[in-house]
């Protein structure tokens, strides 16, 4: 009987890392693991074309098919249906329009076939069906336990997992729910300009927000990163993981792919071409070994281990057949389960009162390098930048009515100075 996965519910981890990492052959063993515990598994793979490990040809030397299921999502062919069922509920509500009648702002006019290049849109509807997939049933009423993302490259991975909040903010910023539905709309003649933005936007605001939620859930998505045993990839590995916590996307685990087992029974020192090429890789392994249990501590995350392969992968099957082990020798999808969720910005009263008092506003940001941080304010948040990326992040009502004193960067920490702003601070107020 294959072991049960210890907590109920559905799991979707998206396995992302740098190019040349491994992460599609990872994404198929961790989906073979969880298939052969018994979970229902889905692997997931985006983008205008497969991922050829993934779509195995004649050359597959496999006799079997994969223990789990697959899927592929083309973000053009999902932007398509979605944009077809819109305009199909839209030219079904309204009157034929009239020769000469000028339509003004009307995007319904624009056919499926013609939207082959929109990339914030297709980052949300590529995130919405893997959002369905986790949560929807089939037409059986059966749900997948486990759903495995073999996620795109490192800067479309920030898009696809980004973009839900940066259009649900930005749509708030440039047009208020409340401002919009203010107005009585309706849509029984041709849609003016104001309907059809309204349209537009109550649709994407919806979908945004919802999956906004579910990209910023740690329990809900686990993100887990993948770095091949290459000393040379333990530097690109810090900063794209700088960059992610900069963006609270700090990842479930690490996986160090392609590692090597050597054999002490044998010397490796021996002037032969092929034992100093070994011996080459097993220093620069050991450079990528210690840096990555670096980084797993620096992020209190476990680092997970799959061996190199024997032969060349030629398909699903035999990349599924990668040994994943946890130093523990715990099952590596419990490890990852695992992880406790990284801290919340915390926020510290350091003394005074009333218009003397003072403010610590702290968000953890380990692996960051501090002279890439700037800091700026909108409105009642604060955006911090780093790594070359931004985050926006709601003060804490108190804060709100307090201006920016100073900032530090110590111990993995941005630590944030406010004082109360003599024009918003309550009168009589002491703390």
């Amino acid at each position: 009987m294959p072991a049960r996965r210890v907590e109920a519910g559905p799991r979707t981890l998206v396995v992302a890392g740098a190019g040349g990492a491994g992460k599609s052959a990872v994404a198929c063993a961790l989906a073979e693991r969880s298939a052969a515990r018994g979970d229902r598994t889905l692997l997931v793979s985006t983008g205008r074309v497969r991922e050829p490990l993934l779509a195995p040809d004649d050359a597959d030397r496999s006799d079997r098919a994969p223990a789990y299921e697959q899927v592929h999502l083309n973000p053009v062919t999902l932007l398509a249906q979605w944009w077809e069922r819109i305009v199909g509920g839209i030219r079904a509500a309204r009157p034929p329009r009239a020769d000469g009648d000028d339509p003004g702002f009307d995007p319904f006019v624009l056919e499926p076939p013609e939207l082959t290049g929109l990339a914030e849109p297709e980052h949300l509807l590529t995130l919405s069906a893997i959002h369905r997939y986790a949560t929807a049933a089939d037409d059986a009423g059966r749900a997948y336990d486990v759903v495995i993302v073999d996620a795109p490259g490192f800067e479309e991975l920030v898009a696809l997992l980004t973009a839900p909040a940066s259009i649900a903010a930005y749509l708030e910023r440039v047009w208020p729910r409340h401002v919009r539905l203010s107005a009585p709309v309706s849509v029984d003649g041709p849609a003016t300009g104001s309907v059809a933005g309204l349209i537009l936007a109550e649709r994407l605001t919806v979908l945004a927000e919802e999956l906004a939620g579910f990209a910023a859930d740690r329990r809900a998505l686990e993100l887990v990163y993948v770095l091949a045993a290459d000393g040379a990839r333990v530097t690109r590995a810090r900063r794209e993981l700088a960059a992610l916590e900069v963006l609270g996307l700090r990842p479930s685990g690490l996986v160090l792919n392609r590692v090597l087992r050597a054999d002490p029974r044998f010397a490796h020192d021996l002037p032969h071409p092929a034992l100093q090429w070994f011996a080459r890789r097993l220093s620069a392994q050991q450079v990528a070994v210690d840096g990555a249990r670096e980084l797993g501590d620096a992020l209190a995350r476990p680092v997970l281990e799959v061996d190199e392969a024997a032969v060349p992968l030629s398909g699903p099957v035999e990349a599924g057949g990668l040994a994943v082990s946890s130093p523990d020798g715990g099952d590596p999808l419990d490890r990852l389960r695992g992880a406790a969720d990284p801290a919340e910005p915390s926020l510290r009263h350091v003394g005074g009162f009333g218009l003397d008092a003072r403010y610590e506003w702290t968000v953890a940001l380990p692996l960051v390098d501090p002279s890439t941080i700037a800091l700026g304010r909108v409105e009642e948040d604060v955006v911090v930048e780093a790594e070359g990326v931004r985050r926006r992040l709601r003060l804490p009502s108190v804060l709100r009515r307090c201006v920016v004193a100073g900032a530090t960067y110590a111990d993995g920490e941005l630590r944030v100075d406010f004082a109360p702003d003599p024009e918003l601070w309550p009168h009589g107020a002491e703390r």
